[in-house]
This record gives structure tokens, C-alpha cells and sequence, in this order.
């Protein structure tokens, strides 16, 4: 008869490997389908679509770097578990690629909260160029951030875990997990939205007018996938502070499988929910966004019998010659 502990660890084997298999399809689908979206030009011109293009590479780049390598380890005869690269790598770039995607939205709220400014100068701020570099920068912030698990972390075969042991290392890492995956994002989040939706009622009858329905879509889009973050991390640092309260607590078995495996679901599948999801988020709050793909769709429809009439044309004429 097996116990709760080898059960819970058969249960989370195999939803690693359907939530595995099913976020890297919904993520890589709904990813390519928003870089189709938003590099078409009606949103690929303005700062903030330029960074919800960029988000959603770097979204389809976590989903596929995080899943794809946790598929390739769940046989127990995988070569990966023992790699050294492998742990470190593996670990650094989901790292950066979340903090990369986490900021975009952040500077999509900041920007959009600009862009409902009065003041000229202000939304000048707005411009493609300028995105352009700033996410340059962010990019860099992002390499430079999580550059202590290239360092610092080591392989442990005995546990088949990628971790450090040194102190102040693993003080920075919940400390960097809380500013920089919930605090900040969701402070700033939310802060820009509040002011963005204040500016909109305090001013709706000035900026009505100078509003057009792409921008207007571009706030649903932005304040739907804020909501969605926030329900998604909201269990993330009950979970991590509950952790680090009882890290020094005697526990049986059965409370460690326990604790391991909603480990498991809000650390990392949660979190991995959100990223392969928000194309099909966006599809639903924002009729825009819906009609960029019909109009995608309909032209690539246009195309297909606009190629074939031509071939039999071509044919006609080669048939006509050798007569």
C-alpha cells in the first residue's frame, strides 16, 4: 500500500507532465500569435505595443526554457540531472526571462499612465525610439540580477537539486524573489493603473477626444493581464514566507510531500499558467485585438486562391505555347 508521500510525488511526476506539455503548446501558439498581433503595424507603432511584442518572446522563451528542460529530467536516467551547466543554466535563464517579461508589463502600465497625460511633453515619453532603448536597458538589468546563480549555485546529486549553500547567497535569493517577482511588479502594477484609471475619470471628456479605439484597447489589454498577474502571485509569497518561517521545524514525511508539492503547483506551474496564457486573455477583453487576427485571417485567405489563379494562368499560357 503506498503512502500519501509517494503518492503525492507519483501525482506531481505526472502533472509535470501535462501541465508541462499543455502550457508549452497554449504558450508557444498564443506567443507567436501575439508577436503576429502586435507587430502588425496598427500596434507595432506605439511604445506600449512594443512592449507587450517583446513580453511575449520573452514569455514564449521562459515557458520553453523552464518546460522543456523539466520534461527532459523527469526520467530518472536523464543524463541532464547530472550536468552541471544544466542545473545553473537552466535556473539563471527562467530567472531572467520572468524578470524580463514581469518589467515590460510594468513599463506598458507606466507608459499607458503617460500616455493619458495633458501635458505634451509628457506623453512624448510615448515614442517607439524611446521603448526601443528602454528595453535595452531592462534587458541588461535583467542579465545582471539573477548573475549570482551562474556563480554561486552547484549541483547536489544527492537531492538531484541545483542550490547554494552559502548564507548570504540564499538571504539575497528570497529577497530578490520578494522585491523583484512580487513586490515591485505588483506595486507598480497597480500604481499606474490606479493613476490611469484616475486620469480617465478626472478627465474622460478631454481625453475622449484625443483617444483613438487602438489605445483604448491597449488599457483593457494592460488592466486585464494586471488582474491576471495579481490572482496568479498572490500565493506566491504566503508560500514563500510560510517556507522560511518553518524551514527550522521538525516535519514528517507526509508534511514535507505536502508542502513540496503546493510548492510545486504556486512556485512554478502557477507562474508558468500565467505566461502560456495571455494571448488568449487578450483575445477575450479586447474586440481590437480579435480584429487584428480576423484581418490576418482573411488576408491570408486572399492569398492562397490569388496564388493559385495565378498558376493556371502560368499553365494556360505554357499549354497555349506548346500548341
Amino acid at each position: 500500500m503506498s503512502t500519501l508521500s509517494e503518492d503525492l510525488s507519483t501525482l506531481t511526476t505526472t502533472l509535470s507532465l501535462v501541465l508541462g506539455v499543455t502550457s508549452i503548446l497554449l504558450g508557444t501558439i498564443g506567443g507567436f500569435l501575439n508577436i503576429i498581433a502586435f507587430s502588425r503595424p496598427n500596434l507595432r507603432k506605439t511604445s506600449c505595443g512594443i512592449y507587450f511584442l517583446v513580453a511575449s518572446i520573452a514569455s514564449i522563451a521562459l515557458v520553453l526554457t523552464g518546460q522543456i528542460s523539466r520534461l527532459a529530467t523527469l526520467s530518472s536516467t536523464s543524463k541532464l540531472l547530472t550536468t552541471f551547466w544544466f542545473c545553473k543554466l537552466r535556473i539563471y535563464l527562467t530567472n531572467v526571462f520572468g524578470l524580463l517579461a514581469r518589467g515590460l508589463i510594468v513599463l506598458a502600465s507606466f507608459d499607458r499612465f503617460l500616455f493619458c497625460s495633458l501635458n505634451v511633453h509628457t506623453r512624448a515619453w510615448c515614442h517607439s525610439k524611446i521603448a526601443i532603448r528602454i528595453v535595452i536597458i531592462l534587458t541588461i538589468i535583467s542579465l545582471i540580477l539573477p548573475v549570482h546563480i551562474l556563480i554561486y549555485y552547484e549541483l547536489r546529486l544527492s537531492s538531484r537539486s541545483c542550490r547554494s549553500d552559502v548564507s548570504w547567497v540564499g538571504t539575497y535569493d528570497l529577497s530578490y524573489q520578494y522585491i523583484f517577482v512580487v513586490i515591485l511588479p505588483s506595486y507598480f502594477m497597480f500604481l499606474f493603473s490606479f493613476l490611469l484609471i484616475r486620469n480617465l475619470h478626472n478627465q474622460r471628456t478631454r481625453l475622449a477626444r484625443k483617444f483613438q479605439t487602438r489605445d483604448k484597447q491597449l488599457i483593457f489589454i494592460l488592466l486585464s493581464q494586471i488582474v491576471f498577474y495579481t490572482i496568479i502571485h498572490i500565493p506566491l509569497p504566503i508560500n514563500m514566507t510560510y517556507n522560511r518561517l518553518t524551514l527550522n521545524l521538525e516535519k514528517s514525511r507526509d508534511r514535507i510531500a505536502i508542502e513540496n508539492f503546493l510548492s510545486f503547483l504556486i512556485n512554478s506551474e502557477l507562474i508558468y499558467i500565467y505566461f502560456s496564457t495571455t494571448f488568449f486573455l487578450h483575445t477575450i477583453v479586447s474586440p481590437t485585438f480579435r480584429k487584428e487576427f480576423v484581418q490576418i485571417w482573411r488576408k491570408s485567405n486572399s492569398i492562397i486562391p490569388n496564388v493559385v489563379t495565378a498558376a493556371k494562368a502560368r499553365q494556360r499560357v505554357q499549354i497555349t505555347t506548346i500548341c
